[in-house]
């Protein structure tokens, strides 16, 4: 409950700041989308069938962008929170990040810069492995994701971008014991003991992977009410992982994509389409035996795939 109501302090915060942010920060350019998206269905004898369901998504988009002389410092804020109440099921979440970029890029020439990005992401309330509700398979900096990619930043126009860091780091950071100690999201699991049980506490709370970080970015309105953001990034880790099996290249591939139609000042339409490809993380299965709980661990070697699309009240600043 914490979480959330942080989240809505910050939306609040960056709501009242937007006001008067051309008067407090002058050579700064702010931009960006606050949304509160409400889904509701019901049905009463309706032949084909359906269920009764409630859902509600919350986002702020924020933008702040630096620029003097040679220097640029661009920095992004993404919140979202979402929830879903159905007959069938209790009340669960079906939306959760808080994702920080920072970018910094000193230009060498029209179209090189070198550059810095700081990319850190995680949530904000507790995942289940539903329909179990009482089962936490993921929580605030469990996990988290920080890359920090030094590079040659190619900007050939000012919508489109292509980051080069020949040498970059990725962590995995899992701050919460128990998950930590089953290996979940790919860190190093607990030791086993020599009655086969877990040594609690043993298990690692981070992974750093070193490897090659690639990111196109593309951002342009389309025209005045509609606007594409699509982000592509590789990672390919150098390092030894036995978490990817053999044969499996070792290629982390996140390629999102947020489509926003402005309807009116305070109402607009947004798609999110993210694709996901980390065969370094690891699915984790818990289940029940007659002596307690057993875990199933194996290799994330799947194409992820998430969509959401969403009509309701906005306010683009």
């Amino acid at each position: 409950m914490r979480k959330i109501l942080f989240f809505i302090v910050i939306f609040t915060a960056t709501a009242a700041f937007t006001q008067n942010g051309a008067d407090t920060l002058k050579p700064w350019k702010v931009s960006g989308i606050g949304s509160l998206t409400i889904n509701q269905a019901s049905f009463s004898n309706w032949s084909p069938g359906g269920e009764n369901s409630l859902s509600a998504t919350a986002f702020l988009k924020f933008y702040a962008d630096y620029t003097r002389d040679k220097f640029s410092f661009n920095n992004t804020v993404n919140l979202k929170y979402g929830m879903i109440n159905s007959e069938s099921e209790s009340l669960k979440k079906n939306e959760d990040l808080i994702e920080l970029i920072s970018q910094y890029n000193h230009n060498l020439s029209k179209h090189w810069s070198a550059s810095a990005l700081v990319n850190f992401n995680t949530q904000f309330a507790n995942g289940y492995n539903y329909p179990d509700d009482s089962t936490v398979i993921s929580t605030f900096m469990a996990p988290a994701y920080l890359t920090i990619a030094p590079g040659v930043l190619y900007k050939p126009v000012d919508y489109f971008s292509i980051l080069f860091a020949p040498i970059s780091m990725r962590s995995i950071i899992v701050m919460d014991q128990d998950l930590a100690d089953i290996g979940a999201f790919g860190v190093d699991k607990a030791d086993t003991l020599s009655d086969g049980s877990i040594d609690r506490g043993t298990g690692k709370n981070s992974k750093f992977k070193l490897g090659t970080f690639v990111e196109f970015y593309f951002k342009k309105e389309i025209k005045t009410d509609l606007a594409i953001e699509s982000k592509l990034n590789l990672f390919y880790n150098y390092l030894q992982d036995n978490n990817i099996p053999n044969g499996v290249n070792p290629v982390d591939f996140n390629w999102e994509t947020f489509i926003n139609y402005k309807i009116s000042k305070w109402f607009s339409a947004n798609l999110f389409v993210h694709l996901a490809y980390m065969p370094g993380d690891v699915f984790i299965e818990r289940g029940n035996d007659l002596n307690g709980n057993t875990i199933t661990v194996s290799p994330n070697d799947k194409l992820q795939i998430k969509q959401s699309f969403g009509i309701g009240l906005a306010y683009n600043f």
